[in-house]
């Protein structure tokens, strides 16, 4: 334990250091591992501010009913997004820079997701009316459905060009997709709500993303991997390999998952829906503060991918620029936290605030378990991954059960701090100490 204390100590002189040198802050941009990191962070923090505008417009444009099934079909389509061919993305993120056929990886992979999520959206919509009457819209117009059924491989698709470019270590095209995206979202609404009128939503942010990723497909992806082009191929044995790797990581995203779906579920149910508003804009603003520990794992896992040689330096470097990153963050929300919730009204500001500085200091070791879970990405051992994500979720929502009605929403938020502790704790107590000796 003393090790692992003078480890941090020194980790701690490390990034102090370099926030007291201009030097060394400016040399941060000249190293990939960095520069993509923050890469990253731009485009997700740009994504957070444009959202927040979309739905201002989308507020004002459309009927407050419009805006509820809108945003629910959204989710739903993301939550499709996840379950079908969100997992290959670590495949080609951890294997692209290794095939001796990249083209013929990406392209196998693009078509599979596109085929896996096609079925996903269609087995939704026979359904429908069974797990989302609410959402009965979607089957009211034949060409509604036709919208919702090719929005879904058109994000899985979308979503698999990033990792390409992360990948090849240009999380610049990442943010030039991403402003793509978010100007088009902006631009889009006034006109659809004329053409599809209530529909008008959701119809703005799917033709945003097709253009999107037209861009990436046919100008960003070539840039990044030369002489790629788009062909239907699935070439099974190019890609057997990489779908080991990504179900384990499909498996380890639905039970990370797992606290983010059940806890707005376990709040309206003990709590009731007012509180349930309250839990849903401080656990939103705390996930613009994880953007960052999120970038740098991502970093990562693309530059461990690339040169595993090079993975302890790395996972050093990841360290202190989520130190250098993070803190500050965590400083300024704690301290602006109550000014963040007024902008949505005073009864947020009184009720959420407690909450949201629980989740402000969980932050801390979410990021320490981010970067672990990239180290082993890199390192292709990902039943660590499952067996963390499966106690966390366990812990999140057990503990959420047994507070929440003695400590309302801020026993929601003490216990993700204390799932993430644990699970910190334990990723210490493995081997991460290993990772901080650089």
């Amino acid at each position: 334990m003393h090790s692992l204390f003078s480890d941090l100590r020194k980790l701690w002189d490390d990034t102090l250091s370099i926030v007291r040198s201009p030097a060394k802050m400016n040399s941060i941009l000249h190293v990939p591992l960095y520069s993509n990191a923050l890469y990253l962070i731009l485009a997700n923090g740009t994504s957070a501010i444009f959202g927040f505008v979309f739905w201002i417009i989308a507020a004002r444009l459309y009927t407050t009913e419009a805006v509820g099934i809108a945003s629910a079909i959204i989710s739903i389509a993301a939550l499709l997004e996840m379950l079908s061919g969100h997992a290959l993305g670590y495949g080609l993120m951890r294997f692209l820079n290794s095939s001796n056929n990249p083209t013929k990886l990406v392209n196998s992979s693009f078509t599979m997701a596109s085929m896996l999520s096609l079925a996903v959206a269609g087995i939704f919509l026979i359904g429908l009316g069974i797990w989302a009457p609410g959402l009965s819209i979607i089957r009211a117009n034949p060409f509604y459905m036709i919208i919702f059924l090719l929005y879904v491989p058109i994000l899985v698709l979308d979503d698999l060009t990033d990792y390409v470019m992360l990948a090849r270590q240009q999380a610049r095209f990442v943010f030039i997709h991403s402003l793509i995206f978010n100007i088009f979202r902006l631009a889009l609404p006034v006109l659809l709500a004329i053409i599809f009128q209530s529909f008008g939503i959701f119809s703005s942010w799917g033709a945003a993303t097709c253009i999107a990723l037209l861009v990436s497909l046919f100008l960003l992806v070539p840039r990044v991997q030369p002489g790629y082009h788009l062909a239907f191929t699935l070439d099974k044995k190019v890609i057997s390999e990489m779908l080991h790797f990504s179900f384990l990581n499909y498996l380890s995203d639905i039970l990370w998952n797992i606290p983010s779906q059940i806890l707005p579920i376990i709040v309206i149910n003990l709590l009731g829906a007012k509180n349930n508003a309250y839990f849903y804009i401080a656990w939103a603003m705390s996930g613009i503060l994880a953007l960052i520990p999120t970038a740098v794992a991502f970093s990562l896992l693309a530059e461990g991918s690339r040169d595993e040689t090079q993975l302890k330096n790395n996972a050093g470097r990841s360290f202190k620029i989520m130190a250098i990153l993070l803190i500050p963050g965590m400083v300024l929300a704690w301290f602006l936290t109550n000014k963040f919730l007024s902008l949505f009204g005073s009864l947020y500001a009184k009720n959420a605030a407690h909450l949201l500085h629980w989740l402000i200091i969980a932050a801390f070791p979410l990021s320490i378990n981010l970067a672990y879970f990239s180290i082993k990405r890199v390192q292709k051992k990902i039943k660590p991954i499952i067996l963390l994500s499966a106690i966390m979720a366990v812990i999140v929502v057990f503990t959420s059960y047994l507070l929440s009605p003695r400590l309302g929403i801020n026993g929601v938020g003490i216990a993700w701090l204390i799932g993430q502790s644990i699970i910190a704790l334990i990723a210490m107590a493995w081997d991460i100490k290993r990772w901080l000796r650089v």
